[in-house]
């Protein structure tokens, strides 16, 4: 193998696909990259063996071949390169040398056909979305999900697909996002699906903010985001997400229109004096919101948060953590706030906007 790409080039190709890629793995390989030619372009690919990444990058490839080469090392020498274009060789079958300007290197590597062969799905794309609405829809309920694994459905992200729009959801069972976006055409049947959360995230990071479009494509056990010139492979969680809609209330007691920033600016304050148990008082009146937090060892902080409060006088206390993590990830000027008692979960949405639910359960003390 013999090509020649700009460092720009192969330092983004290098980054898309190295966010895979683990230390210290037993299997060695697994520590690689995979670098290819392939039909005319530089072809990057690394797995974890749940995922896989393939990304396509410009060049000119003067011979064919492949060869894998250890993540960290050639991502912090590229880095660390001054010049623009680079040549690279592989020898023997395990050495890849650089040649740029004054700088001469070769990294040890490993035979491309020791590398896992990272599968292929449908060739027929099940469905097609905005880049930015998935992204959106990502960053709007991923954070939600369950981080302990040992509740293998919980611990990934719910999709389902409904003809010209999926719904995106992840739950912890203590809380609840939900977020519901438009496809670019319908999709090829209803379907629901649920992807590691890992998978989620890593796909989140690559989608830029520039507009694009994602392709989705499934087989019986994985499922395949194509965006721009990169592709990633995630297995499928086995299991039956839990029917969480039934848990969203029809009817609220008490709802509030208050300002997203206020409120953040509140329970950061009120945490200060949280410290060990994360929990902070709200109380919705009609002067607004008053948000409160005590402790013996640090004292007490009472915010009043301005607010149109429309149904009952209502009072419960809440994980400050889990209303930040909702307010923190949307983006309107306001958000409604809805209240049933001290004992029901209460909901937070995005004022004006109606595609978008977050649910959580208040603290029983």
């Amino acid at each position: 193998m013999k090509l020649i790409c700009t460092k720009e080039n192969l330092k983004k190709g290098l980054f898309i696909v190295s966010r895979v890629v683990g230390s210290g793995n037993p299997l060695q390989v697994l520590n690689n990259i995979l670098i290819k030619t392939d039909q005319g372009r530089i072809k990057l690919s690394s797995t974890n063996l749940e995922i896989g990444v393939n990304t396509w990058v410009g060049g000119k490839i003067e011979e064919e071949g492949a060869l894998t080469v250890p993540a960290k090392l050639i991502n912090e020498y590229i880095n660390n390169l001054p010049s623009e274009k680079i040549t690279l060789e592989s020898k023997d079958n395990t050495t890849l040398t650089l040649e740029s300007e004054n700088y001469h290197t070769s990294i040890k590597g490993l035979s491309h056909e020791d590398f896992p062969l990272i599968p292929q799905v449908s060739e027929e794309p099940f469905s097609k979305i905005d880049s930015l609405e998935l992204k959106n829809a990502f960053a709007e309920t991923i954070w939600a999900s369950a981080a302990n694994e040992t509740q293998p459905e919980i611990s990934g992200i719910f999709m389902a697909f409904e003809q010209d729009s999926i719904r995106v959801a992840a739950t912890d069972r203590y809380r609840l996002a939900e977020r519901t976006a438009q496809l670019l055409e319908p999709a090829a049947s209803t379907k629901e699906v649920i992807i590691p959360a890992r998978a989620v995230s890593e796909f989140y990071k690559i989608l830029t903010t520039d507009k694009g479009q994602v392709e989705i494509y499934f087989s019986e056990s994985q499922v395949l985001f194509k965006f721009d010139e990169t592709e990633l492979i995630s297995r499928l969680i086995d299991g039956q997400y839990p029917d969480y809609r039934q848990i969203i209330p029809k009817d609220f007691k008490t709802e509030a229109v208050v300002s997203r920033e206020e409120f953040i600016h509140a329970l950061k304050a009120a945490a200060l004096f949280a410290p060990d148990s994360n929990n902070v008082n709200l109380e919705a009146g009609p002067a607004g919101i008053t948000v409160t937090a005590a402790s013996m060892a640090s004292g007490e902080n009472i915010t009043l948060i301005k607010a149109k409060v429309e149904g009952d006088e209502n009072r419960a206390v809440f994980n400050f953590r889990y209303l930040l993590d909702c307010l923190n990830n949307i983006s309107e000027p306001t958000v409604n706030f809805k209240m049933i008692n001290d004992a029901s979960p209460a909901a937070i949405t995005p004022t004006g906007r109606d595609n978008y639910i977050y649910i959580v359960m208040p603290i029983k003390l």
